[in-house]
């Protein structure tokens, strides 16, 4: 039975000010720690209290009203049987990366500042505790050796007194003295995390087939690194190997680039910058070890929880008394902000030692801001150069030639992966049959950088856009007119030589961008600007890009249940960062169930377990055999859990709360309609023999049919209850650029659902398991495709500079977007905006240096980092133009990410419309544009 402790709103101003609100924690039973699936967290439950607007967010009355919905706000009294005495734990970060640390100098904190507890490296090493798996690094910096990066930590201090623990704090920022330190030394490796080729040549039609390419021909790594890192790619071969005969065709573009036989070729040296996420909730968590029952207990805010137990189960397996662990019960909050860099973070590991290290004690461990930017993941800083060979006369694409290499700082975290999806959108919109693009995932002393926010896209379309922008100058040809020439048409492959999935549309956003008023009115808006600002120029700049969304491997969990009384509950195992998921699952419920979910539980570990889920290998390595082998067990899954990330809320988190609605509808509503309807003076189905489901509509709340009474759902749930229809559906599916499909038997029927798993309740709380018939899993070979769901965005921008201090105000912008089916318009309109608003950011004022002067020192906070204010983006003068899906059957497609992109190369281009300057080197600082000035 499930647990419940009810957690009140401390924020008093908000209580004063409106109704006291709630979210109520469900703890199911505790699990084994080391098998991937078992995770046992808490998570928070939105009840709607005015479920009249179908789209009405979830989420928002407990927001505004103050509830306890984040991590960072919980204590162990909030939590039913966590102790109530607490501790708080704090993380000493080295500010440097080349001497060598020798120890801690605690003295220098002050007799009344000493802590507690301390644990270090040599605590770790007596335990057996050790991060491996994705977190292979070492935890705390020894004694006796050098940093691996600026900021590694070096030990975590206790203080059972939270206003001695903010005093440290204090003392902490910027305080060298704390660190014992020994002579300087060289990094002890800087070997680059990976690297990729993708070489592609097409045949005789942009359709394909192609003489070579990474879908026919596999991934390409290089041989060796030099001692100066760079990647040893393969010997030219044209019958080899696959490296072999990509380094011969790669070779022979380039030799033909140069030599001019692809026609004029524009080159390009482009530099990004690395970012911080400055999320709203620094990292925190809880912990709570009871060393006689061996059981750990978390409450933690990341956007993978199950990627993350798993990485603590891995921490703890080998552990030895008094540090063993038998369980781990993870508890799981909503995020104060995520945009990827929550995804597999390694503070989650430190919140656990902090629970380990002090038995019988909830601890705190929560970031300030100063260590948020000192430990927390960064965006990639990127190298990217470019050539684009086009034809002078027609303005054709010809080919094109990458080299990039993005910094991944001084721990392994997606380097790889963003610099694999970096190279293969390198091209965005535009179609090149001849390509070869390097990535380079490099090492080095800086913060780490991980997931973020466009992912690698950002960095590589970004200076795309520009080069196109720049083409268009040179060659006198309309911005517009050069784009659409060379846009990607359907069916068309890209440079891995695949097609993306469904139509493409950038033509369209690219023709909606051209009529609006912000382009077609710009010599106006000039001439207006110019006038009412004296020494101020202004610019219009354009861009437009296809971002991929999904990861090539996604997994969807959830179950809806209708109660007698008509309440629909829904599980997903999405995790809401403010993106309003919750509401857009709760409103694909509504698809099928008339209304919004009345609760939405995010993230429920135990609300699956009737599917009895297994899984084996990788997902994203597995054979076609092994997959086959596996697909024999009706339980097997290629994936039981993937991340909120990737874009993929609208696609896959609220495929699953669609599916098992449609479930209800089908074999429980419709045939509870159709005994209510044949109840007439006739008897039997008398009347309601023509109402086939597929004449089922909602209207007004009510389900009706060629004509039939329109019905309530507390009706319809009471029938389906009474009789033992089908009142609940719990499903799993899978993704792998097209989602798996099974047969269940169902009703007396064979079901073909989008689904691989299916348990049902019919008029009771128990889950009744139905194995799947048949099962069709996306080929494994899929995963040489590379990408083939897409986006497309596209913005134009106006914008004015200052022609002495070089300073830019952005005006206005017009975004055009194309995200298939828009679940919630609302939602969709918030989330553009606030791409827009980061992408102002990232283009103009962000940045971090990487190394010495950086994050890493600990002394940055929100007065040395600039993020835009409201001065700075044009709230008013924004407008966000989303195109129609072309039919209502079509899917929404992930746009969280794609929406930020197009703002910063419009941006750049526009200021190159003012002043006549290319700035290729990010933030287009003041500074920057008066020197190219």
């Amino acid at each position: 039975m499930s647990q419940s402790v009810q957690l009140w709103t401390r924020r008093r101003l908000l209580i004063a000010g409106g109704a006291l609100g709630a979210i109520e924690f469900l703890k199911p039973g505790l699990v084994s720690a080391f098998t991937a699936d078992n995770i046992s967290p808490v998570a928070p439950g939105w009840a709607n209290p005015k479920n009249t607007d179908i789209n009405y967010r979830v989420d928002g009355y407990a927001k505004v009203t103050g509830a306890k919905i984040y991590a960072s706000d919980v204590r162990g009294t909030d939590l039913g049987g966590w102790p109530n005495d607490m501790s708080y734990a704090t993380l000493v970060l080295s500010p440097q990366a080349e001497k060598t640390y020798l120890g801690l100098n605690l003295p220098a904190l002050g007799d009344d500042l000493q802590p507690d507890r301390v644990i270090t490296a040599d605590d770790l090493d007596a335990a057996a505790l050790a991060a491996t798996g994705f977190f292979d690094t070492d935890l705390f910096c020894k004694p006796g050796t050098v940093p691996l990066y600026l900021g590694q930590p070096v030990a975590m201090l206790f203080y059972d007194d939270l206003a001695t623990l903010h005093r440290a704090q204090q003392v902490l920022i910027g305080n060298s003295t704390i660190f014992k330190l020994g002579d300087a030394q060289p990094p002890a490796d800087e070997t680059p995390y990976g690297a990729y080729r993708f070489t592609r040549v097409a045949g005789d039609s942009p359709l394909g087939p192609d003489v070579y390419s990474p879908l026919l021909d596999g991934w390409v790594g290089p041989r060796r690194f030099r001692v100066t890192e760079a990647p040893v790619w393969g010997k030219p071969d044209a019958t080899g190997t696959a490296p072999e005969q990509a380094s011969y065709y790669g070779d022979q573009i380039r030799t033909e680039m140069k030599a001019g036989k692809s026609g004029k070729v524009y080159a390009q040296s482009f530099q990004t910058q690395s970012i911080d996420h400055v999320f709203m909730e620094p990292e925190a968590g809880l912990a709570t070890y009871d060393a006689n029952k061996g059981k750990l207990s978390l409450m933690l805010g990341v956007q993978s929880p199950q990627a993350i137990l798993t990485a603590v189960g891995n921490l703890v397996k080998s552990a030895k008394p008094p540090k063993q662990v038998g369980e781990i019960d993870g508890h799981f909050a909503s995020l104060g902000g995520g945009f990827g860099g929550k995804d597999h973070t390694i503070m989650p590991l430190y919140i656990a030692l902090a629970g380990l290290y002090s038995p019988g004690r909830t601890v705190r461990l929560a970031l300030n801001r100063y260590q948020q930017f000192q430990l927390g993941l960064k965006r990639h800083a990127f190298q990217i150069d470019n050539q684009l060979a086009v034809d002078p006369e027609t303005g054709q694409f010809n080919a094109y030639a990458c080299d990039l290499t993005c910094n991944g700082g001084g721990r392994a975290n997606f380097s790889t992966v963003v610099a694999h999806v970096g190279a293969t959108n390198a091209s965005s919109i535009y179609y090149v049959p001849k390509s070869d693009v390097t990535a380079t995932a490099s090492k080095s002393i800086a913060v780490p950088a991980g997931s973020m926010r466009g992912f690698g896209t950002l960095q590589t379309m970004t200076a795309m856009e520009c080069l196109v922008d720049e083409i268009a100058v040179d060659l006198g040809k309309d911005p517009f007119d050069l784009r659409r020439q060379n846009v990607l048409q359907t069916g068309y492959l890209n440079l891995t030589g695949n097609a993306a999935s469904g139509a493409s549309r950038s033509a369209e956003v690219l023709d909606r961008m051209e009529q609006g008023a912000l382009w077609q009115n710009r010599a106006q808006d000039k001439a207006d600007y110019e006038a009412a600002n004296p020494g101020k120029t202004y610019g219009i700049g354009v861009a437009c890009v296809m971002k991929d969304y999904g990861g090539g491997g996604d997994a969807t969990r959830a179950s809806v249940s209708l109660s007698p009384d008509g309440k629909i509950t829904l599980h997903s195992d999405g995790v809401e960062m403010g993106t309003g998921l919750s509401t857009a699952s709760a409103r694909r419920v509504g698809d099928y169930l008339g209304r919004n979910a009345d609760v939405v539980e995010m993230f429920v570990q135990g609300a699956w377990d009737a599917l009895r889920l297994e899984t084996s290998g990788n997902a994203w390595a597995i054979t076609q055999a092994d997959q086959d082998k596996g697909a024999q067990n009706p339980r097997w899954v290629p994936l039981i859990a993937s991340p909120t990330g990737a874009s993929v809320g609208a696609s896959v988190n609220s495929h699953g709360p669609a599916q098992a609605a449609y479930v209800i509808m089908r074999y429980g509503l419709y045939p509870a309609a159709r005994s209510i309807w044949g109840e007439g003076p006739l008897g039997g189905e008398a009347g309601a023999e023509f109402v086939t489901f597929d004449k089922m509509r909602w209207v007004d709340g009510k389900l009706t049919g060629v004509g039939m009474e329109p019905l309530t759902l507390e009706q319809l749930a009471a029938r389906a209850h009474r009789d033992g229809l089908v009142t609940g559906a719990m499903v799993h599916g899978f993704n792998r650029w097209s989602w798996t499909t099974a047969i269940f038997p169902i009703g007396g029927e064979s079901l073909t659902l989008a689904i691989d798993a299916l348990a049902i309740q019919q008029g009771s709380d128990e889950w009744s398991l139905i194995d799947r018939t048949e099962v069709n899993f996306p080929s494994a070979q899929f995963e040489k495709v590379g990408v083939n769901y897409y986006a497309t965005c596209g913005a134009v921008v106006g914008l004015g500079v200052d022609k002495v201090s070089g300073e830019v105000d952005v005006q206005a912008v017009y975004q055009v977007l194309e995200c298939g089916r828009p679940i919630v318009p609302d939602l969709v309109s918030g989330i553009a905006q606030g791409g827009i608003a980061m992408g102002i950011g990232y283009a103009l004022h962000e940045d971090l240096p990487l190394y010495q002067e950086g994050p890493g020192d600990g002394t940055w906070n929100l007065n040395r980092y600039h993020v835009p204010k409201s001065l700075n983006v044009p709230v008013w003068k924004t407008i966000v133009d989303v195109l129609d899906p072309l039919s209502e059957t079509d899917p929404p497609k992930g746009m969280g990410e794609v929406v930020m992109i197009p703002v910063v190369p419009a941006i750049l281009n526009g200021i190159h419309d003012a002043v006549g300057a290319r700035i290729n080197s990010l933030p287009a600082t003041p500074d920057k544009i008066r020197k190219a000035l």
